[in-house]
């Protein structure tokens, strides 16, 4: 069960605004638009300081990254990040935002490590993480790394850019990444190869690595309550993941979840989000704006979200036995390798 002193890191997702426009990014719907759905917001610096942090003796590290957005759409980022001056902060972004400055008089901040999110190299990159810039993100990465930021690469891999793995992993050692980490998408779980419409650049464009399975295309299932039963037939014992390693996750709009793919599910009209309603019926008690945070950890709410106690039950949610299934759980599996430099 989770409380003040047992919690060692806590995800915020500072923000659901982002600058870039990656295909299938939960965000967007198959035709580029935002949904409708989404909550735009930035999580106030008001809200994140009515954590009783200086009670939380177990917390040791703080990450800022995103479903739907960049941490550094946050408008008070630094103000953020000095909030947590006595833990160890990890800020996972495209990078292709502020100027070299800003990076420099981060990389002097000793407290902070950053996860680049460079998906390719300088013809490649830009297919999926669209709308930014490679050479702007290498530029921030100099500065940053040359002011003493210590710096990781993160290459998620496709199809497209399989053939760069060597050349990037070069490219990272000549630059002071401390390691580059080569992952699979999840996102990639669609037979559908729209292209164009109209046009119109559809959202489902790309391919995964040649490399890689998927938990979908093994199924072959149907959507809705059919693919969630034929999920669940086929799960094996789910350990969380997030618990085991005594981790949270806050989102942009204050909502406390136990990891980051339960609260993946806030945006369009899936399954996923069906059956999480379905489990919570009322959000708002796990909403920081509207509860103290001791209070919703501690709800039978939050508890009923957490995959060990809904192992007691006929049917687990999907994300959890996705991700979390002992035998496939994607959790265990999204990376290739990771090259220490």
């Amino acid at each position: 069960m989770y409380s003040l002193d047992t919690i060692e890191l806590i995800d915020f997702e500072l923000s659901s605004h982002c600058n870039s426009k990656c295909p299938q990014c939960p965000r967007y719907d198959m035709f580029g638009n935002t949904h409708k759905d989404l909550n735009l917001t930035h999580l106030s610096l008001d809200a994140i300081k009515r954590i009783p942090i200086k009670k939380m003796k177990g917390l040791k590290r703080i990450s800022f990254r995103g479903n739907f957005g960049d941490p550094l759409m946050h408008p008070k980022l630094n103000e953020i990040a000095d909030v947590f001056d006595e833990q160890q902060i990890q800020i996972s972004t495209n990078a292709s935002l502020r100027d070299n400055a800003w990076w420099h008089e981060l990389g002097k901040k000793k407290n902070i490590k950053v996860v680049f999110c460079i998906d390719g190299l300088e013809d490649t990159h830009h297919l999926y993480r669209r709308k930014t810039s490679y050479q702007k993100i290498i530029n921030n990465a100099t500065s940053f790394i040359n002011a003493g930021g210590r710096a990781k690469w993160q290459f998620i891999v496709f199809k497209h850019n399989e053939h760069q793995l060597h050349e990037a992993e070069q490219i990272s050692k000549k630059l002071g990444f401390e390691s580059i980490k080569f992952m699979y998408s999840d996102r990639f779980d669609t037979d559908s190869k729209f292209k164009v419409y109209d046009n119109n650049i559809y959202l489902y464009d790309l391919e995964k690595s040649s490399n890689q399975q998927l938990l979908r295309e093994n199924l072959k299932s149907d959507e809705g309550e059919k693919y969630w039963k034929k999920l669940n037939e086929n799960k094996s014992k789910i350990t969380c993941l997030w618990s085991q390693r005594k981790e949270m996750y806050i989102h942009s709009d204050g909502t406390v979840y136990p990891c980051c793919m339960i609260a993946n599910t806030q945006a369009g009209r899936n399954i996923e989000k069906l059956l999480f309603n379905k489990i919570v019926k009322d959000p708002n008690k796990i909403n920081l704006y509207k509860n103290e945070f001791e209070q919703i950890i501690k709800s039978d709410v939050f508890q009923k979200l957490i995959p060990d106690s809904l192992e007691e039950k006929p049917f687990s949610h999907p994300i959890c036995i996705e991700w979390c299934n002992k035998s496939t759980g994607k959790g265990v599996n999204t990376h290739l390798n990771t090259v220490n430099m």
